[in-house]
């Protein structure tokens, strides 16, 4: 019986570990205007996810808000994104995210976890 309970505790604790951690908790995210494209109905917004955890990550998993601020700090638009593929354990990962909105209102973006 005592055998059963050590490899029914050893299994718990590794089912705990597969589940990895939450890519809410591990990614950093950073977010700048692309300035590569112009648009007047919006801005195309460079999102960059940083892996601080030393396990690998489902990037479809990692959702995000982009938020287009305005003067005085207002949100003017917003516009959700996620990463695809597997982002690896200390790796970044890049994606593009169009946010419509007056391009001329917006002061700077900023990414946020979901």
């Amino acid at each position: 019986m005592r055998r059963f309970r050590t490899g029914a505790l050893a299994l718990s604790l590794s089912a705990i570990t597969l589940l990895g951690a939450d890519a809410k908790d591990c990614l950093n995210l950073d977010a700048r205007v692309d300035n590569d494209v112009s648009s007047p109905s919006g801005v195309r917004v460079t999102v960059v996810g940083r892996n601080r955890c030393s396990e690998d990550l489902d990037g479809s998993q990692a959702r995000f808000v982009v938020k287009g601020i305005g003067t005085g700090g207002t949100v003017i638009a917003s516009q959700n994104g996620r990463f695809g593929g597997t982002v690896a354990a200390h790796g970044q990962v890049e994606t593009k995210v169009f946010v419509a909105c007056d391009p001329d209102r917006v002061r700077s973006v900023r990414a946020e976890a979901r």
